[in-house]
C-alpha cells in the first residue's frame, strides 16, 4: 500500500463574505468626525470673536495714541460686540462706567486706578502726557479683559449702562 495514494486533495477555505465593517468601527467613525467638527467649528467661531479685539489692540500698539484716539478705538470695539442702540450714543462718564462695569469684578479695580480721570480731562487744556499713557494702558488692559464677553451681552449691557435720565 501506497501512503501517498491515501492523501487527499488541498481543500480550499470557504469564501470570505463582503460583509460591511462591524457596526463598532462605524460609530467610532461617526463619533472622530463629529468631535473633530465639533472643535473645528469651536475654533473657528473662537477666532471671529477675537478677531475685533485683535483689531482693536493693533491699533493700539503704537505708545504714541492720545486718549481721544483710544476712545475712539475702545468705542469701535464696544460696538462690535454690544449692541448698537446702547453704546453708541455714550460718551464722558457714561461711557467710562460702561467700560469698568464690563470687566471682570477682579479687573474693575486696576482699571480704575488705571484710567482714573482721564476720560473726564479728555478736552481740558490740563490733560498731561501722563494721563494719555495711563489711558492708553486702561484702554489695552480693557480689551484683553472685557472681550470677547464672557457672559450674555444682554445681562451686561443692561448691567454695565448708566440708566438713561430724560
Amino acid at each position: 500500500m501506497d501512503p501517498l495514494a491515501q492523501l487527499q486533495d488541498i481543500q480550499l477555505p470557504d469564501k470570505i463574505h463582503n460583509y460591511p465593517i462591524a457596526i463598532g468601527w462605524w460609530i467610532l467613525a461617526i463619533i472622530c468626525i463629529a468631535l473633530l467638527l465639533f472643535f473645528s467649528f469651536k475654533i473657528i467661531k473662537n477666532k471671529k470673536l477675537k478677531h475685533s479685539q485683535q483689531q482693536a489692540l493693533s491699533k493700539l500698539s503704537s505708545t504714541e495714541t492720545t486718549i481721544e484716539e483710544c476712545v475712539t478705538v475702545l468705542k469701535w470695539a464696544a460696538l462690535q460686540y454690544f449692541p448698537r442702540e446702547r453704546i453708541a450714543n455714550l460718551y464722558g462718564e457714561g461711557f467710562h462706567l460702561f467700560l469698568q462695569n464690563t470687566l471682570p469684578l477682579q479687573h474693575q479695580e486696576k482699571f480704575k486706578t488705571l484710567s482714573a480721570d482721564s476720560i473726564l480731562n479728555m478736552y481740558q487744556k490740563n490733560s498731561t502726557v501722563e494721563d494719555s499713557n495711563n489711558f492708553h494702558q486702561a484702554s489695552v488692559y480693557w480689551l484683553k479683559h472685557a472681550l470677547p464677553p464672557k457672559s450674555n451681552v444682554a445681562t451686561i449691557t443692561n448691567e454695565a449702562l448708566p440708566e438713561h435720565k430724560s
